[in-house]
């Protein structure tokens, strides 16, 4: 609980200076971190995402002025096995698997307001999975937010294979004017493999 009322206070004060840093860069654990900013800063899928290269780093640039770095925060303790660390304007948020601390501590202290932002409770990926079957509502992790993750994390992994900048547009599926980054977007099948 006191997670989520953190993050929801930190987007409820810094949402257009909001800074994500994720410790596990674009790896195995990349989906489980990614698709926690979108919670946080709720981008706009449809608008441009900037992935700027920056010695074997990737920042995602969003419109609505967020920058997500893929490296941990520099000095932060807490996420070596995979976490993130929230910056915001008056302070900032570390979390991970085991951990979660503010600085200041009084973050983590601050009650929610009425019409604060809420964010999609779930205690267990399974439970919530059998609990959206019998009800019918979307999972926590939906296909669009998977999709979404999973783009950021391949266009990140396009950046740095390239070693540099890129501009993804969502809504075309494509990089914007840039053919040898478009052609990573898929493998070439193989005889007599076909679609």
């Amino acid at each position: 609980m006191a997670r989520a009322a953190a993050l929801a206070t930190l987007r409820r004060r810094s949402r257009s200076r909001a800074v994500r840093h994720v410790q596990s860069g674009t790896s195995n654990w990349s989906p489980h971190h990614y698709d926690i900013i979108q919670w946080t800063i709720d981008p706009d899928p449809q608008a441009p995402i900037e992935v700027e290269y920056d010695k074997d780093n990737v920042h995602y640039h969003f419109s609505n002025g967020v920058v997500v770095h893929s490296a941990a925060y520099p000095g932060e303790a807490i996420g070596p096995d995979g976490g993130a660390c929230f910056v915001g304007t008056e302070g900032r948020i570390a979390v991970d698997r085991a951990n979660l601390a503010s600085y200041p501590a009084s973050i983590l202290k601050q009650p929610l307001r009425p019409g604060d932002s809420r964010v999609y409770r779930a205690d267990s990926h399974s439970g919530n999975f059998l609990d959206c079957v019998r009800t019918r509502r979307l999972t926590i992790g939906n296909p669009e937010t998977a999709v979404y993750t999973m783009n950021m994390i391949l266009i990140g992994g396009i950046s740095l294979a390239l070693k540099r900048s890129v501009k993804w547009e969502p809504a075309k599926g494509a990089f914007a004017n840039d053919e040898q980054a478009n052609r990573l977007l898929s493998y070439s099948k193989r005889p007599p493999w076909r679609i």
